[in-house]
């Protein structure tokens, strides 16, 4: 027995100096949380600017988030050029979002992305974003000690909603790599003092080429079936003002049909039916208890929702971005001989693309 106990104090004695000498160890490490990329004011267009924070411990165990920039021709020789800019070892296992300003992310990249994917410290969940203008001014504008954090809470809050596309490393090169849809990722900027999310950016290849609005990234997935539960605002022009719609939904569902001519692809046809609750309906003369203008509304949201879509459609044309995936669609729907006979970069051009909703108003909220 007091053998057991002697073995027990030891143990314990043990553990203490193991806990002790980790916490010497975290003390020394710089956790990256965030890395953002910009083209490098130097003529050479190869090396790029790379920011990045991580938190400093004190002697007192207080922690302040420190910013350290470097240029560099790779993701890895900026990290070993911003370790050599600290006392602390720099280690990137804690990464959550790689920022990409408008100018480096218009020239490509992938050469970040893989990267990444072969960095094998760093999870396949780390978040794609682009920023309007230079992604170093977000870091500028969050006056919190965590980054990173803030971020990646962000995003979720708007990717949870719907509001715009979800997108890690895994599902950017997942889309980059198919042969029928471009990536598309959220897109954020500063607005005053605050960090802001705007809506998406569109790629086509690697390459960012545009963006959509928030409005337009919320038609954009209707379109490619990705919402569970979400919410709109309509605004639809009357003779003195606006009527405004609240829309929340919490079923939506596209049915896409390929049309075909002989061995080609006629026009593509996407319908979408939305259920949900009209929680704000500014129209003064409306009751919003009473059937009849609950069908009248409905046909109000659906031509506003048809007349947004074609108008992404559009975007997406002049961007040349496939977003919406419609060479998937016709690839899908043809043999591989067929599709193989394509030009896949001429199908968003060539291949009308008719859309149509059918929104159902289930109750009226509160009033119901």
């Amino acid at each position: 027995m007091r053998n057991l106990k002697l073995l027990v104090i030891v143990f314990s004695l043990i553990f203490l100096l193991l806990g002790c000498n980790d916490q010497k160890i975290i003390e020394n490490l710089g956790f990256m949380s965030v890395m953002c990329f910009d083209k490098a004011s130097d003529s050479d267009e190869e090396k790029m600017l790379v920011t990045s924070t991580f938190p400093s411990f004190s002697d007192e165990s207080t922690s302040t988030e420190i910013k350290l920039d470097t240029v560099a021709y790779s993701k890895k020789e900026a990290e070993k050029q911003l370790s050599a800019k600290t006392e602390q070892q720099i280690v990137n296992g804690q990464i959550r979002s790689l920022i990409f300003g408008e100018e480096f992310a218009s020239d490509g990249i992938n050469r970040i992305i893989q990267s990444v994917e072969r960095d094998r410290e760093i999870g396949s969940q780390v978040k794609v974003v682009v920023a309007e203008g230079e992604a170093s001014a977000i870091l500028e504008s969050i006056p919190i000690e965590s980054t990173g954090n803030y971020v990646d809470k962000m995003l979720k809050k708007d990717t949870d909603k719907f509001t715009i596309p979800y997108a890690d490393i895994h599902h950017f090169s997942r889309d980059l790599l198919d042969d029928g849809i471009d990536p598309v990722v959220p897109l954020i900027g500063v607005e005053g003092k605050d960090v802001v999310v705007k809506g998406s950016a569109l790629f086509r290849g690697d390459q960012y080429v545009g963006n959509l609005t928030i409005p337009e990234s919320k038609i954009l997935l209707l379109l490619i079936g990705k919402v569970k539960s979400s919410d709109l605002v309509v605004k639809i022009p009357q003779e003195s003002g606006y009527r405004n719609f609240f829309f929340s939904y919490n079923h939506s569902k596209p049915k896409v049909n390929v049309k075909k001519n002989g061995a080609g692809i006629k026009e593509i046809r996407i319908h979408v039916t939305m259920e949900g609750a009209l929680l704000e309906d500014t129209g003064s003369h409306i009751k919003g208890d009473s059937p009849t203008n609950y069908k009248e509304v409905e046909k109000l949201i659906d031509r506003h929702l048809t007349n947004e879509a074609a108008k992404l459609i559009e975007i997406l044309k002049e961007k040349q971005a496939d977003s919406l995936g419609v060479s998937r669609i016709v690839r899908n729907s043809v043999s591989y001989g067929q599709w193989k006979s394509m030009k896949e970069e001429d199908l968003l051009e060539k291949v009308p693309v008719n859309i149509s909703f059918n929104v159902v108003v289930r109750d009226n909220g509160m009033l119901q």
